[in-house]
């Protein structure tokens, strides 16, 4: 993980994408600050204006006021007409007011926005120089002026004015302005953001692809593997330039160097297969000759030495090893069809359902020897199929004669003839012990038994599925095997069909 954070941290899309981001960014936090500092300033400006016209407005107004009620121009007479300029600056619209004496002292006030007045900075501040206001925004949308201004009338201060306003609602306007703006830009810039992105993958998706795959073959073959699908997925970009021209050159020396590899695989696992298999053929044929043959030496030793005092023991040896050189006999002969070449051989059209009732027929003297009955079913037509008559027979004897030595004693072997399309389907079924599902991949190996001594004792030499596999493929058949222990088992032989006929 740490690795993958590094590699990326140093790759051009991640570089790239930080200058822009960076870029971005910061234009982003100057156009709001300009933005700010606009909306201020457009705030302040109106708000300048507008008491500038209510500074002399309200002279005007307290000076007529003075003149009709012949108050001397002092700050007496300010505080006689005081309550006639309170009525009259209310008339027109200026309802937060407060007036003051010289000495800051309040005279009156209309609202109640204007408490501690002489505290107040923009009073102190009128005091000192001359007429200000304080301008105070919040992020409520909250906009409030207090101004104050001194009354000089004839180049006489005679008192003091203060006011109060709400701009909450040109500053709302003003915000959701900067707001608009705001979104408008961050939209721009991801915009820009997106296509820059996508530009820059489009770009760099070739040299990404070409280091993926390098970095996928190195990997594997590490494995011993190649990556089939590397060279596939570097000709999806379409390019046209020389990026593209790069991945397409690249992925024909991948297509290429992966032949060789396949090549190269299979060689060297067809290699190892062919002798590993002629090894254990080797070990699995020495050891099956060695028991028959330990045995028939055995006995042989025993009898010449006391056989012929011992009448049970020369009955017994010579059962032993007429069964064993039976058994040594037949596994010979297997032995000797497995690696029998058919290629010269000469296939004629077979009645297969005949030969199957033939192989019954045959069987039933063994099947009455383990007290077995044979059941055929399925289909009476005359189905066909190209092959030799012994060793199509060969392949359902050892099928029956394992079916019988393998089932439950007083059991039924149930053979079935079924025509399915363009194959002839022959299955051979049994209840007994069964085959677990981990022996049944290597049933058909040559010498495997699930049980060895069950096997060599009913005088099994492991080589009659093997040898019917065999014979079934170089017939272009298929063999399969379906097994649930303490149930049934089903071996299915199907061959191409050669022609079908109703039987009369």
């Amino acid at each position: 993980m740490y690795q993958k954070k590094i590699k990326f941290v140093n790759s051009i899309l991640f570089r790239m994408s930080l200058w822009v981001l960076g870029f971005g960014v910061g234009g982003i936090l100057l156009i709001t600050c300009f933005v700010r500092l606009q909306m201020r300033y457009n705030i302040e400006k109106q708000v300048t204006e507008e008491m500038q016209q209510i500074r002399d407005n309200t002279l005007l107004y307290v000076h007529q006021i003075l003149l009709l009620n012949n108050a001397v121009v002092e700050e007496e007479g300010f505080e006689e007409c005081v309550q006639a300029v309170k009525e009259q600056l209310k008339s027109i619209g200026y309802r937060e007011a407060a007036y003051y004496s010289l000495d800051g002292e309040l005279l009156k006030q209309s609202g109640s926005r204007l408490g501690g007045g002489a505290k107040r900075k923009d009073f102190k501040k009128a005091v000192e120089l001359d007429s200000t206001f304080t301008l105070s925004c919040e992020k409520n949308s909250q906009c409030e002026v207090y101004f104050t201004m001194p009354v000089e009338i004839m180049g006489k201060r005679i008192g003091y004015i203060s006011y109060f306003f709400d701009y909450g609602e040109q500053y709302r306007r003003e915000w959701n302005s900067f707001e608009r703006t705001i979104w408008i830009t961050a939209v721009i810039f991801a915009l820009i953001c997106l296509v820059t992105w996508i530009m820059l993958c489009r770009m760099l998706s070739s040299i990404r692809e070409l280091s993926r795959a390098t970095s996928e073959i190195s990997s594997r073959l590490a494995d011993g593997e190649f990556g089939h699908d590397a060279a596939g997925r570097l000709k999806l970009n379409g390019r046209k330039d020389e990026i593209g021209e790069l991945s397409l050159n690249f992925a024909r020396m991948l297509d290429m160097a992966e032949e060789q590899f396949k090549r190269i695989q299979e060689d060297n696992s067809r290699i190892r297969k062919l002798l590993n298999s002629r090894q254990d053929f080797y070990n699995n044929v020495t050891h099956e000759l060695k028991t028959p043959l330990t045995t028939i030496s055995g006995y042989a030793q025993l009898m010449e030495k006391n056989g012929r005092e011992d009448g049970a023991l020369f009955d017994k040896g010579t059962e032993h090893i007429l069964k064993e050189s039976t058994r040594l006999h037949r596994m010979v002969v297997q032995l000797l069809e497995m690696q029998e070449d058919k290629s010269d051989e000469e296939w004629k059209r077979l009645n297969l359902t005949e030969l199957i009732i033939n192989v019954a027929d045959t069987m039933q003297i063994k099947a009455k020897r383990y007290n077995t009955g044979i059941a055929l079913e399925g289909t009476k037509e005359s189905c066909f199929v190209m092959g030799r008559e012994d060793k199509l027979c060969q392949i359902f004897i050892n099928l029956i004669d394992n079916a019988i030595k393998y089932g439950e004693p007083e059991g039924t072997v149930r053979i079935r003839n079924a025509s399915k399309k363009d194959r002839v389907e022959i299955s051979v079924a049994n209840r007994g012990q069964g085959i677990k599902e981990k022996d049944l991949e290597n049933i058909f190996e040559p010498f495997f038994r699930a049980d060895r001594e069950l096997s060599r004792e009913i005088g099994s030499t492991g080589l009659g599925l093997s040898l019917s596999r065999k014979l079934v493929e170089e017939y272009k058949g298929e063999i399969r095997v379906a097994s649930t222990p303490g149930e049934e088992t089903v071996f299915t032989v199907s061959f191409p069909r050669a022609g079908c006929e109703v039987s009369a």
